[in-house]
């Protein structure tokens, strides 16, 4: 009787052991899911107002409208609605991300900071242009690897303002 207990005792141990490895593989795979999102998947499954912090201080609200890697496009303000395309390279904090996520289509993922500019370059918008150092008003002209080139406009002259990626904050339309 005394072994039947034992190997009961035993069993029980190695069941125990058996949940313990199993529950910690769990956790594992968890944090690796979790681990492997990143703030574009997020930025893509926000339904509803959310608020970026950029690097000036400064806080932009709004709802996503477009997303891909390094920037998002906002419908921000009120009553007026404007779009806002922010680098998230320029985002210091964000406040009403989804804990959900939604990884990115293949088209998505291809749509890169710099075709979002030449986009705008493109449609000939003027654009509210804000760096770290100040605010460019004008439209873009042309859209380099690392930076943009916006044509300003002062009475009949002319001048190109190149604005470097790194110091972009957003870019916004202008009425």
């Amino acid at each position: 009787m005394r072994w039947d207990d034992l190997f009961e005792d035993l069993d029980a141990r190695l069941s125990h052991a058996r949940r313990l490895e199993r529950d910690a593989e769990v956790a594992d795979r968890r944090d690796d899911d979790v681990a492997s999102v990143d703030l574009l998947a997020r930025l893509l499954a926000t339904d509803g107002e959310l608020s970026l912090q950029l690097l000036d201080g400064s806080w932009v609200e709004g709802r996503v409208r477009a997303a891909g890697p390094g920037w998002v496009l906002l419908s921000a303000g009120s009553p007026v609605r404007r779009q806002v395309l922010v680098p998230t390279a320029a985002v210091c904090a964000v406040r009403g991300l989804s804990a959900a996520s939604l990884p990115p289509g293949a088209v998505v993922a291809r749509r890169s900071l710099l075709l979002a500019l030449r986009a705008l370059a493109a449609a000939g918008e003027g654009v509210l242009v804000r760096t770290r150092a100040g605010d460019v008003r004008g439209r873009l002209a042309r859209v380099g690897a690392d930076h943009v080139d916006v044509l300003v406009r002062a009475g009949v002259d002319q001048s190109v303002v190149t604005v470097p990626f790194a110091s972009l904050l957003n870019v916004t339309e202008s009425s």
